[in-house]
């Protein structure tokens, strides 16, 4: 199995397809064989693009330290090195959810590694919202509770089933969690300083999401700011739901056959 070692990490890929580089970034608690396979996305997209598939580290096949030291930015220098391992300057991007997080992490920080990106189930919270910061809290306490029957928040117990429906290992999701808590990030600081930074984004963006996805607030704001970015609501559709749906496929296709045939 090909994996790529990042300073004893192992962190576990795969390819498929041909053509335009493409890759595909999981969301939390989830991993390559959950989040792109078993939803077709692998199927609909292999014919025209070559996929890049990661399992983040905390995730899927990859490592799974239990130290929140081992996460944050690690988990964008895995996926610059995975490009560099493969020899891939410039590439499409489609993150979900926590995936979407690192893609727009690697947009301002790398932008010239960028071609175009889908952001699918993610939006940019206010930090002046006192409820993001607590939600860190909850998510961590749930994932380490002995069960999830003495989880009684009820954010905590969606996580935590869910993180045990994928059969993920919890301590380490926890880790994950916690290292994002404690990153301090300039350009996110505050909604004013948000704004200036989406409005110097000039990658191509495509942000997708499902319109009754209750973990996301501000769904818009991408579409309001970056310059040329477009925002789909796919209606019905949940934070879970949507991944299925062929109404998000088609989009997604449309929008990378315009980008790499242009």
């Amino acid at each position: 199995m090909p994996y790529l070692d990042n300073n004893g990490i192992k962190i576990y890929y795969e390819i498929h397809g041909s053509g335009p580089d493409l890759l595909l970034i999981h969301g939390f608690a989830s991993n390559m064989e959950n989040n792109w396979k078993s939803t077709n996305w692998v199927k609909t997209l292999k014919d025209n693009y070559r996929l890049i598939l990661i399992d983040n580290r905390g995730h899927g096949k990859s490592d799974k330290p239990l130290d929140p030291n081992y996460y944050g930015n690690h988990m964008i220098e895995d996926i610059i090195g995975l490009m560099d391992h493969l020899s891939i300057k410039r590439a499409n991007f489609f993150g979900y959810s926590m995936g979407a997080r690192l893609t727009l992490k690697i947009i301002i920080e790398h932008p010239e590694r960028v071609k175009s990106a889908i952001l699918g189930g993610f939006s940019i919270p206010s930090p002046e919202n006192p409820h993001v910061q607590a939600l860190n809290s909850i998510i961590v306490e749930a994932l380490r509770a002995k069960s999830v029957d003495d989880v009684k928040h009820p954010i905590g117990q969606q996580f935590r089933r869910f993180a045990e429906s994928t059969g993920e290992n919890l301590l380490a999701l926890a880790a994950v969690v916690e290292s994002f808590g404690r990153e301090v990030d300039p350009n996110f600081s505050s909604m004013t300083k948000i704004k200036k930074t989406l409005k110097k984004i000039r990658v191509p963006i495509l942000s997708v999401c499902g319109s009754d996805d209750l973990l996301l607030q501000n769904k818009t704001l991408f579409a309001e700011l970056i310059p040329g970015a477009c925002h789909f609501q796919i209606q019905g559709k949940d934070h879970l739901t949507v991944v299925l749906d062929p109404r998000f496929h088609l989009i997604v296709k449309t929008f990378l056959n315009y980008i790499n045939r242009k």
